[in-house]
């Protein structure tokens, strides 16, 4: 063999190992990463720069009082220091891609780096690598989860995107979602939007988050009802986390004291966070239903003479004759599950962020139902009456079901 011959085997050797390296495109399009252990309520001051406190003590301040407000995610740049004070205050860290010098794809050998060096941490929430409309990027955007994929398979990225803006492209998700900031934008569209997400979640076995506006009402006068109303209405679809834009409405940046929005947000976790282990348990929803309603969303009444009015976007999801809860009383929506041990599960939904719901069920099939208590985080049975149970539904509340095995 002459030197250019040899030169050649080598060459070709060498290209053969690296490719051999590479993970198969096809496989990593259908790889997932374990999804959370939570329902996700996550603080954020946003994403492209660091607004965290830079001070280590000031940083377990605000982690103490997020963690007292039961948020259990914290979305910031990735330091050693914050991570322990993670750890030692039990709140997970999604590490933002975004910023700096581990962007992404703009630094990808320290992104890899770092992504490599928190496999395996159970302090690491995941990844945040996209949060706007994706334009044309979308291929970028399915590149950057494969390689975050491909660095740390032990943790879910979060991309998300406006509405639904090229999302109908991106196959390849572990936690995807979106923002719209539907009371401000146009609640006609909180339903088509996600019941989209819910679909997709379900074909591309992924979780779908949101952000929700901080402010979508008066402090105080109705903002903690339309943020309740958003959050349950999005569990009943198969919503699996929250992130709350932005926390600098929620809390004084410099005194971390919590703006009366901050104490609004507060209240609604007080109502989704005893259920956040439970939701994880729940399987992609495979109905989604309605009850017809005379007032919207907002309690002001439905067009005069339209006797068949629905929320919009779930016209044509009335609740079927041969549903196992037929409904006698109260205007909710309601997602139908599975949970992890195969038991039929029910969310129901307040559809009126502002009046209670008195809700009658009719039990069309045999055995129990059970109630979970959010007091003492427990399962309880409802009593049946007459073949019927009855539940009281607060203004944009939810409830959540199980059928006895």
């Amino acid at each position: 063999m002459n030197r250019a011959t040899a030169s050649f085997a080598a060459f070709t050797l060498a290209i053969t190992f690296c490719l051999a390296d590479q993970p198969d495109p096809a496989k990593l399009e259908k790889q997932r990463c374990p999804k959370p252990s939570e329902f996700a309520l996550v603080f954020s001051f946003g994403y492209v720069e660091d607004k965290m406190p830079k001070e280590d003590a000031k940083f377990e301040e605000l982690l103490k009082k997020i963690k007292d407000a039961n948020f259990n995610v914290i979305h910031c740049p990735h330091t050693d220091k914050r991570v322990e004070l993670c750890k030692k205050h039990g709140v997970k860290m999604m590490v933002d891609l975004l910023y700096g010098e581990h962007h992404v794809y703009k630094n990808t050998e320290k992104a890899e780096a770092l992504c490599k060096k928190l496999q395996n941490n159970p302090d690491i929430w995941g990844y945040n690598i996209w949060n706007d409309g994706f334009g044309k990027t979308v291929e970028g955007r399915k590149r950057d989860i494969n390689n975050v994929r491909t660095w740390d398979p032990t943790h879910p990225a979060y991309c998300g995107t406006y509405r639904v803006i090229g999302m109908s492209k991106l196959s390849n998700p572990d936690i995807f979602g979106y923002y719209d900031f539907h009371w401000k934008r146009g609640p006609g569209m909180h339903f088509p939007h996600m019941l989209a997400y819910s679909n997709w979640a379900r074909e591309r076995d992924a979780w779908f988050y949101t952000w929700l506006s901080a402010t979508s009402g008066l402090p105080g006068k109705g903002n903690f009802n339309r943020s309740l109303y958003s959050a349950n209405t999005g569990i009943a679809c198969g919503l699996k986390g929250i992130l709350w834009f932005l926390a600098d409405d929620l809390m004084n940046q410099k005194t971390l004291e919590w703006t009366e929005h901050g104490r609004d947000i507060i209240k609604v976790h007080k109502e989704i966070a005893p259920l956040r282990k439970e939701l994880v348990k729940l399987a992609h929803p495979m109905a989604i239903y309605s009850t017809p309603i005379t007032k919207t969303l907002n309690n002001d009444a439905v067009a005069e003479g339209n006797k068949a009015a629905f929320p919009p976007g779930l016209d044509g999801r009335a609740i079927p004759k041969d549903f196992d809860l037929q409904p006698s009383s109260g205007e909710f929506m309601l997602g139908v599950f599975k949970d992890d041990q195969k038991r039929d599960c029910v969310f129901i939904a307040n559809n009126n962020a502002y009046v209670e719901q008195k809700v009658a069920l009719k039990l069309a099939r045999k055995g129990g139902i059970e109630h979970f208590v959010r007091q003492d985080q427990s399962w309880r049975a409802l009593e049946v009456r007459d073949g019927a149970i009855q539940l009281l539904l607060a203004p944009g509340g939810g409830e959540l079901l199980r059928f006895e095995k």
